[in-house]
């Protein structure tokens, strides 16, 4: 199919001929990129449902004509046309299909953002889905949007150096929706421009800090004594920036990496939770049930394609 979006033509089907079918391994989607690529994009206008499944890939959805229904983790959202819809990599979801429509599934590799400074603030932001409408994010829609056209031009007309010129519009939407969040804080509305950038600095070197060595015995006295910050300050500094406090972060940056260490076989859960800063396996059995609603040896079996108990699985008797 060949439309014009905004007169350029676009052709929908040739930039993904190579796609045969769905790689499912359990509940996970395999291979969902193009060889030698890190983005999919699909202009679907299809009326059928994908039952629940995950990947590593962030997923946006736009729809351009009629709703589209996404559950997440359970939870259910409609999406109008026009809104954007984030859902982040590794969030078990479904989606429903009205009985006729179209909109944009954009899928991107993001995980070599890490590299880059401030990623653990738009981790933190994409830690929930986000559901962007012209009313809730009014100040930045129309850049937004703007900027995802000009992504679905670039890659369906797969102009030279394409994938760069996307993932650097991406980064500019992370950034914008980053920065919105920033100025809807308290703590950066009231100070000057100078306290804003040093708070700002000395709070993302300490989130570097946890993310570097959440793995082993760190304290909230550590992490304050690094930003420079009093406890009580960095405390209350913290908790406003992240919106969780330094425990919250630390054992949540803890199950993070325990989730990515799941979907291997060749780890016992023992070691998995060792590895990832947790002092005790009953510790880890508790908390990660406590945060995500099953035990780590479900959670494996669901994740890893129904790999089921590894020796030192002893999730179910701690």
């Amino acid at each position: 199919m060949i439309l014009r979006n905004e007169g350029v033509s676009l052709d929908y089907y040739q930039q993904n001929t190579d796609y045969e079918s769905r790689s499912l391994d359990g509940t996970k989607e395999n291979s969902i990129f193009p060889k030698d690529s890190s983005i999919r994009i699909w202009y679907n206008e299809l009326n059928v449902d994908y039952p629940t499944h995950w990947h590593n890939a962030l997923e946006i959805i736009v729809p351009i004509e009629n709703y589209y229904d996404i559950d997440v983790d359970g939870e259910p959202h409609r999406v109008m046309p026009g809104d954007i819809f984030f859902i982040p990599p590794r969030k078990s979801h479904a989606l429903h299909a009205p009985k006729s429509g179209q909109r944009y599934v954009c899928l991107f590799d993001i995980d070599f953002f890490s590299n880059v400074r401030g990623y653990s603030g738009l981790i933190t932001m994409l830690k929930d889905c986000i559901h962007i409408t012209p009313d809730t994010f009014a100040p930045v829609y129309n850049e937004v949007y703007d900027l995802f056209s000009q992504i679905w031009n670039e890659y369906f007309q797969k102009t030279e150096f394409y994938e760069f010129s996307i993932y650097s519009h991406l980064f500019q939407i992370m950034t914008i929706l980053s920065r919105f969040n920033l100025n809807r804080m308290q703590l950066f509305t009231d100070s000057t421009p100078v306290k804003r950038r040093e708070y700002f600095d000395r709070l993302n070197n300490a989130i570097d800090y946890i993310d570097e060595n959440y793995a082993n015995d760190i304290t909230l006295d550590d992490a304050a004594a690094f930003s420079g910050f009093s406890k009580f300050h960095f405390s209350r500094l913290f908790k406003e920036y992240m919106n969780c406090t330094f425990y919250d972060y630390l054992i949540g940056r803890r199950i993070k990496a325990t989730e990515i260490l799941l979907t291997r076989d060749d780890l016992s859960i023992t070691d998995i939770a060792l590895q990832a800063g947790f002092s005790s396996i009953s510790t880890f059995n508790r908390t990660f049930k406590l945060k995500k609603g099953c035990t780590p040896g479900e959670y494996r079996t669901l994740f890893s394609g129904g790999l089921g108990k590894e020796k030192g699985d002893v999730s179910e008797k701690a």
